[in-house]
């Protein structure tokens, strides 16, 4: 098998394809990061980002080396997951094209992030970003009110698998991923790359209830089923009201 084109956190090396930087720089120019800096500003972020690109399965950072970088998805999705010392296994994230990954108060890395499909990063290096961030205030800003949603996902991950039943749990997670995928113009579908025990993972749940409740969603008329990667939303007022979200 022919190597792959891209690099990992451990061996950072060739860019994604060329066709893609448009694209790329059009995420990046739109994202957080970026939402309140002039464009020269923006040009000295983009001067120190290093495009990657992973195939599904491909590890982008390992859990317990040295922070070195700040990542900022471009395409694809990955999945965020943390190990315990006796082998437990706790799903984190799903990350889409603007997120960010490496904001850590620890100088470690405390989880694994694995890509679920094709996907593209940009990498900032962390010695050239946190020079980068001291001068400029509006990056500083921004990287502040980053970490201010990423603490409000948090809670709302933790209330959802800490109070509501199992179907409404996956209700809570496909409102999160249709709402993304509405903004993006695919009006009611909704593509899953993770898959079921991933997903249960992430909610506390056990394949076997994870998959009764996507059952339950289909019978009560919420959502369809085309296959294992996507879901149809059918009724987009009852996902909202069991997801509980305003």
């Amino acid at each position: 098998m022919p190597p792959h084109s891209h690099a990992t956190a451990d061996s950072p090396g060739a860019g994604p394809d060329p066709h893609a930087a448009t694209d790329t720089q059009r995420i990046q120019e739109q994202s957080d990061l970026c939402s309140t800096l002039e464009p020269q500003d923006i040009a000295r972020l983009r001067a120190i980002a290093q495009p990657q690109d992973y195939a599904a399965g491909e590890v982008v950072l390992r859990q317990g080396p040295k922070v070195d970088a700040v990542f900022l998805p471009c395409s694809g999705c990955l999945m965020v997951e943390r190990s315990g010392a006796g082998g437990q296994r706790q799903v984190l994230a799903f990350l889409y094209a603007g997120y960010f990954l490496g904001f850590n108060t620890s100088s470690r890395f405390l989880y694994s992030v694995v890509a679920l499909e094709k996907s593209s990063v940009l990498r900032f290096p962390a010695e050239n970003f946190r020079k980068l961030a001291q001068e400029l205030p509006a990056l500083r800003d921004n990287i502040g009110r980053i970490n201010n949603l990423v603490l409000s996902r948090v809670l709302d991950h933790l209330f959802a698998i800490g109070q509501k039943r199992a179907h409404a749990r996956v209700a809570f997670l496909l409102w999160e991923l249709w709402s993304r995928a509405a903004a993006d113009g695919q009006q009611h579908l909704v593509h899953l790359p993770m898959r079921r025990a991933d997903i249960g993972a992430y909610l506390g749940l056990t394949l076997e209830t994870t998959s009764r409740a996507f059952s339950r969603l289909r019978r009560d008329g919420i959502i369809a089923t085309p296959d294992n990667s996507s879901v149809r939303i059918l009724d987009a007022g009852a996902l909202q009201e069991l997801a509980d979200v305003k």
